[in-house]
């Protein structure tokens, strides 16, 4: 595989994994009443705090996934990759 090749699939993972919490976000943001409806229904015991705190964190430990395992990984090959002469 071509260190470009690589490089381009951990830069759109990334971005791509953005997308998808700015999404979760929005739809939590703008939905959260029927998202807790919904999800209330199958959970009885479940409050509006600790819904919020369920969201909050998954979408940390998303945005920490992201950024480790495809953020770092990218910046890491750019920065390694910039002293060395392109393969003929």
């Amino acid at each position: 595989m071509d260190r470009k090749f690589v490089e381009g699939v951990l830069l759109r993972c990334f971005i791509l994994g953005f997308v998808v919490l700015i999404v979760w976000f929005l739809f939590f943001l703008i939905a959260g009443g029927l998202i807790h409806d919904i999800h209330g229904s199958m959970f009885k015991q479940i409050t509006d705090r600790q819904f919020e705190v369920i969201h909050y964190c998954g979408m940390g430990l998303v945005k920490l996934f992201v950024s480790v395992f495809f953020f770092i990984p990218y910046i890491a090959m750019r920065w390694t990759g910039k002293g060395q002469k392109p393969a003929d």
